[in-house]
């Protein structure tokens, strides 16, 4: 694999680093603003902390400034949020099934 997408690799992680980026930056918007069919959550609570760290780490992962850190934070943020509302209700919690 390597002898056919190492000379890519750069082009390949920025763009990675972009849709993934957008898309969590996408997830916190639905949280701060009610943006794409999301509610508005206060900023005090859970979820508007949540909101806060998804937008702007999104942000700063997709155009590439403290990437490293904003994904540290980010990834630490949905694993928070994994054990507090999936881990306990078993391996599909939270999906409907039928």
């Amino acid at each position: 694999m390597e002898r056919y997408l190492g000379r890519y690799s750069e082009a390949i992680y920025c763009l990675m680093r972009l849709m993934v980026g957008l898309a969590f930056a996408q997830h916190g918007a639905q949280k701060l603003f009610g943006a794409l069919g999301g509610q508005k959550m206060p900023l005090a609570g859970l979820m508007g902390v949540a909101g806060v760290i998804e937008f702007f780490g999104g942000l700063l992962i997709a155009i590439g400034l403290a990437a490293g850190w904003a994904a540290f934070i980010a990834s630490g943020q949905m694993a928070v949020a994994y054990f507090m509302v999936h881990a306990g209700g078993g391996l599909l919690a939270g999906h409907q099934q039928g």
